[in-house]
């Protein structure tokens, strides 16, 4: 058993009991399918399979072993970025756009995955561009339009 296992199965059942007990609070408007069923029912089995993690990791306490990525700083670096580039892009697509915050993201992650930067910048620049117009022009959702974005529409 790995170390990780008890910790993530808790963190797990602790968001999952979370959120089954902010959907409680949630409006229910008269003659609708209640706002609160579907979040209850996902808040409650990632309380209970993580419970069961939990449990299992408890168990098997005494034989503790190290992933071996933890020695690669790569991919330490790569497990870091990912959430940081999520936060990123809420802050800076507002003001500078979705297009260029994107190319940045992918191009950055592109690097530190170990790609070559001509060929992380080009594949940026790519993602950049057919996510934003997919997201936009295909699925109908609005993302956050900067300079470029206004030259392309």
């Amino acid at each position: 058993m790995r170390l990780p296992d008890f910790w993530t199965g808790l963190a797990f059942t602790a968001l999952g009991i979370a959120i089954a007990v902010y959907a409680q609070g949630f409006h229910v408007p008269a003659g609708a399918a209640s706002p609160r069923l579907l979040p209850t029912i996902v808040g409650g089995f990632m309380a209970m399979f993580g419970g069961l993690i939990t449990f299992r990791g408890w168990r098997g306490a005494g034989n503790v072993e190290l992933p071996g990525w933890l020695s690669s700083r790569r991919q330490i670096a790569l497990i870091v970025f990912l959430p940081l580039a999520v936060v990123a892009y809420g802050l800076l697509a507002l003001r500078f756009g979705s297009i260029p915050v994107a190319t940045v993201i992918v191009f950055l992650h592109s690097v530190i995955y170990g790609l070559r930067p001509i060929y992380a910048l080009i594949l940026g620049l790519f993602i950049g561009l057919v996510v934003t117009y997919l997201f936009i022009h295909v699925l109908g959702i609005p993302l956050p339009a900067g300079p470029i974005e206004e030259l392309l529409s």
